[in-house]
């Protein structure tokens, strides 16, 4: 089975000769990586290690080019970054560009500004390499609105109704036009739209069930549906407390779940495959910090070994860490979990 077949066919609740490896990795990591394995092209690394996932922050993903003017104190190493992330000024979850602006002296990203004629092409250079293709990015939520004002500000915001009414009513008149946008120049050929809302620590959601179906989720699913409609698979990364409101994400048109992370309440994976295993598929459920690095090879062997026999029956996984390969990772563990995934993910 080649590599995107066998994606797919785990996405949708069927066996595939082997566990797909997911993956997502952080910059600083990713040379040391490919120096082990003697690549020096990153899609070599995906052969040798048999990676069958996506990144939207980097290659293999496919998104519009961003051509308007670049924020203030905003650097990025790559046109995705920019296009999903620097066009709105966000940098990382320590720069809140909207902070202390009121709407009309913050600069909104102008649909305009985004050049979707080169979508087609690129995504249809990665179906030939037998790759799954992902787009987007898909965050429109209460990820999007503390990344742009802070966590303090948004907590006053979404006290505020006509604060939100106004907030959220920009949002969707972007978003509605930038997704149908792209899936217009996209032809067909997006199998994956990546979407983030992080909700909350490793016990509670930082904002009620209630606030967020009241003031987030009505953007979620209006931008699904267009998703949907175009043939395209939901991957919602959620990496805290979220259990609350994971009927509303099967709700709206999520498919896959990432990155149920053990140590956090309600993310057990075995218990979401028993739960949920019907109707999502999931992305990760190797601890990320007990085992991918703190741990060592052997306990990432067992680890690896224990999450394939609880959640690869019937399909619907793809295995990884509960977060992403990150640069505090000892190399040898993260040999460790692709050896054990080609060991024990063969169904």
């Amino acid at each position: 089975m080649n590599r995107r077949d066998r994606l797919l066919t785990t996405i949708n609740h069927m066996e595939p000769d082997r566990v797909p490896i997911g993956f997502d990795i952080h910059e600083n990591k990713k040379q040391q990586m490919m120096n082990y394995y003697g690549v020096d092209d990153y899609r070599f690394f995906y052969d040798k290690t048999g990676v069958e996932c996506f990144s939207v922050w980097d290659w293999p993903a496919v998104l519009p080019k961003y051509t308007g003017p670049v924020p203030e104190g905003v650097t990025y190493i790559s046109d995705n970054q920019m296009a999903s992330h620097g066009c709105w000024g966000k940098e990382s979850e320590h720069i809140y560009p909207m902070e202390k602006l009121k709407f009309s002296e913050y600069r909104w990203p102008d649909i305009d500004e985004f050049d979707f004629s080169g979508l087609a092409e690129g995504l249809n250079a990665v179906h030939q390499l037998d790759m799954t293709t992902a787009s987007a990015h898909a965050g429109v939520g209460f990820t999007h609105h503390y990344q742009l004002r802070s966590y303090g500000q948004t907590f006053f915001d979404i006290m505020d109704g006509d604060w939100m009414e106004e907030y959220m009513g920009i949002n969707r008149v972007f978003f509605l036009e930038y997704f149908k946008r792209l899936f217009k120049y996209a032809d067909g050929k997006i199998d994956i739209i990546r979407a983030d809302e992080d909700l909350g620590g490793q016990e509670n959601m930082s904002i009620s069930p209630k606030l967020w179906r009241k003031w987030y989720k009505p953007l979620w699913r209006d931008v699904f549906k267009i998703c949907k409609e175009n043939g395209a698979k939901i991957w919602m990364h959620s990496c805290g407390f979220c259990r609350d409101v994971v009927d509303d994400f099967i709700e709206i048109g999520v498919d896959i779940l990432n990155p149920v992370p053990v140590y956090v309440r309600g993310s057990n994976p075995l218990d979401m495959k028993q739960t949920y295993g019907d109707v999502l598929a999931f992305d990760g459920g190797v601890d990320q910090i007990n085992v991918m690095i703190k741990g060592t090879p052997g306990m990432v062997r067992e680890e690896v070994k224990l999450r394939i026999s609880q959640m690869a029956p019937g399909g619907g996984l793809i295995i990884g860490p509960s977060q992403a390969f990150t640069e505090d990772m000892p190399l040898e563990n993260i040999v460790a979990f692709f050896d054990a995934v080609h060991e024990f993910g063969e169904y």
